[in-house]
């Protein structure tokens, strides 16, 4: 079914060239604020056809608001089976369940060898990335960046990078869309 908006020029117009001194709309059409009060000022009745009406979306439930305590968070070991000198670990803390578009998470990187520690990666999502402690490097085929704590790093979709750290690195990720890992 298609939705209509009605503005306040359509209810002038509707009595200056059809007369008509009554709107009907379908159950999901909108109307906007100043169109209602013209409506009432130039005498239209609006009329809504009986139906389950879609809630305007200022008016829909909002999911409820959410804190992840980062100290009772756990992280699981990095599942997927890669090349890697760093032991990686995450955990999802906001996904698609929450009624959310991004998802979040934290991620820990420790470094196996003197050298320091990656892993390779390629992102089908767009992704910001916020040092906690440590230092998060990500290079991206000649690009190079390293954060410190408080800093923040976007990586976007379709970036084949490695993820990298000399010693230790702990941060926040932010991904988009919230379905990043099925992607």
């Amino acid at each position: 079914m298609t939705r209509q908006l009605f503005t306040a020029a359509d209810i002038r117009r509707l009595v200056r060239e059809q007369k008509a001194s009554v709107l009907v709309m379908s159950p999901d059409d909108l109307i906007t604020p100043e169109a209602s009060d013209v409506a009432r000022e130039v005498g239209v009745t609006v009329v809504r056809e009986p139906g389950a009406c879609a809630a305007p979306a200022g008016l829909r439930k909002l999911p409820p608001l959410r804190a992840v305590r980062r100290a009772e968070v756990l992280l699981d070991a990095f599942g997927v089976d890669i090349p890697k000198t760093a032991e990686v670990r995450l955990r999802d803390v906001i996904t698609a369940e929450d009624g959310s578009p991004l998802a979040a998470g934290y991620m820990a990187l420790d470094a196996q060898t003197p050298g320091g520690g990656l892993f390779p990666w390629t992102l089908t999502y767009d992704e910001i990335d916020i040092v906690l402690e440590g230092e998060l490097v990500i290079t991206r085929e000649g690009e190079q960046v390293r954060g410190g704590p408080g800093d923040v790093i976007f990586v976007p979709k379709g970036s084949a990078i490695t993820f990298g750290t000399p010693s230790y690195a702990r941060f926040v990720y932010v991904a988009y869309p919230a379905n990043w890992s099925e992607l």
